[in-house]
């Protein structure tokens, strides 16, 4: 908005008595558009300023003096009622209009009336909101005429054939003054960051007549700090911790109820967060497929515990061996993949229960109740060696099965860090890379 300081000349009130005298006509019929030939149109000329003051002029061929007959006035303020104005309104306006009225405009000698007012302007905007919170927004706003067209329209006057407009808009300042000024204007810190201003006039069509109007592409960018700090990352450190769980050792700690948790208070901070993100009428944003991903994860990795758990799980009653198909797969291809080499499992004991009974000559055989004792001797000592084979051989079957579970422990945790590294990698690139442009 132009701010014009008045005058140093002092005036009395006859000056404006006698202006208003000779001009009473014209200041009085607000209706009558201010040519003195129909057929030449209004130039209008437009700006905007945020936030946000527009600003119109144009020219009044009635109002024309000169200062000398009026003691030097070169500039008056008329009640905006009083004289003819353009219907100005901007085209996206989605409720009542609250600007307050600016009762008053100014008339300068040349005819030249200026009109400048404060605008609250609650408009549509299509957002593109994909890369939220990095995302950059342009929103038009549109000023023309309601009812006064730029159409050339055919009169006949005294069988005169003439062509005329209404009103033609043109742009008061450069897009670049209103961009510089608009920045000096806003002070406050917001949501948004203003980089630049478009604006050009151009016509459009309506019911075979032209309408001519002034638009304004305001270019705004979003800081994302807020953003950061109460979604991105939280998120991430929850990410974070979720991916160090695997280091928790399965057989001493639940690892499974800690995960659950964890999944739990996950899907409560995506509902208390979720006011915070906007409306997805313009489509997913990508800190939705963000979130939907870290979710996905967290389920993954649950379910690569509730595997390994339960594999561990048959250490601990019903020992059986390990399938050979599992044993193949776990030692075979497993192991090789994550370069690990565990070590052999060798079973112990008898490799077989038969006894070498040999024939003992008469003259070594002892008296018959040795020999019963003897023989008693010996079947306890084979029980307790069939007993102690028998639990090291469970042993080395719980061996094996820990053995199993913690390969195939190690080899799901790569795969998840490696998805999470990839996913975290693409996230972040596509970001910076929208951010920088």
């Amino acid at each position: 908005m132009t701010i014009v300081s008045t005058s140093d000349l002092n005036f009395t009130n006859y000056e404006y008595v006698q202006f208003f005298e000779t001009f009473k006509d014209v200041i009085s019929n607000k209706f009558l558009r201010p040519v003195r030939n129909w057929t030449t149109p209004v130039q209008l000329n437009i700006t905007l300023t945020l936030y946000e003051i527009i600003g119109v002029f144009w020219y009044n061929e009635f109002l024309v003096w000169d200062p000398k007959d009026f003691n030097g006035l070169a500039k008056v303020s008329i009640p905006v009622e009083n004289i003819w104005r353009p219907d100005i309104y901007v085209y996206e306006f989605v409720e009542e209009d609250l600007s307050p009225q600016i009762p008053y405009l100014y008339v300068r000698n040349t005819g030249r009336i200026t009109h400048d007012k404060p605008l609250r302007i609650i408009s549509s905007c299509n957002l593109d909101i994909f890369y939220f919170p990095f995302d950059i927004q342009t929103c038009t706003l549109s000023l023309g005429s309601y009812l006064q067209t730029g159409t050339a329209i055919w009169g006949e006057l005294d069988s005169i054939r003439a062509k005329a407009k209404d009103i033609v808009l043109d742009l008061l300042q450069t897009p670049e003054e209103i961009t510089r000024e608009s920045k000096v204007n806003i002070q406050s810190k917001g949501e948004w960051e203003l980089l630049f201003i478009e604006a050009h006039t151009t016509t459009w069509q309506l019911q075979g007549e032209n309408w001519s109007k002034v638009i304004f592409k305001v270019r705004i960018k979003r800081r994302p700090l807020l953003y950061l700090v109460n979604l991105i990352v939280p998120s991430a450190f929850l990410m974070v911790i979720d991916l160090f769980s695997f280091y928790l050792p399965l057989h001493r700690v639940d690892r499974g109820a800690f995960k659950m948790t964890l999944l739990l208070g996950y899907t409560v901070f995506l509902l208390i967060m979720n006011d915070l993100l906007p409306n997805n009428a313009g489509g997913t944003p990508i800190i939705g497929i963000y979130f939907s991903v870290c979710l996905a994860l967290m389920v993954i990795s649950l379910m690569e515990t509730i595997f390994v758990m339960n594999i561990l799980h048959q250490t601990r009653s019903n020992v059986l061996e390990v399938p050979p198909f599992l044993r193949s797969l776990t030692f075979g291809i497993i192991a090789k993949l994550i370069c690990s080499e565990p070590a052999d499992i060798e079973k112990g004991g008898m490799e077989n229960g038969v006894q070498q009974v040999l024939d003992i000559p008469d003259s070594l055989k002892s008296p018959p109740l040795t020999q019963k004792l003897l023989k008693k001797l010996s079947e306890d000592i084979f029980a307790i060696r069939t007993h102690l084979d028998s639990k090291n051989k469970k042993a080395l079957m719980q061996s094996e099965w820990i053995v199993v579970a913690s390969l195939w422990d190690c080899f799901l945790f790569r795969v998840y860090l490696l998805f999470f590294v990839l996913f975290s990698v693409v996230i972040i690139v596509s970001w910076c890379m929208w951010y920088t442009a």
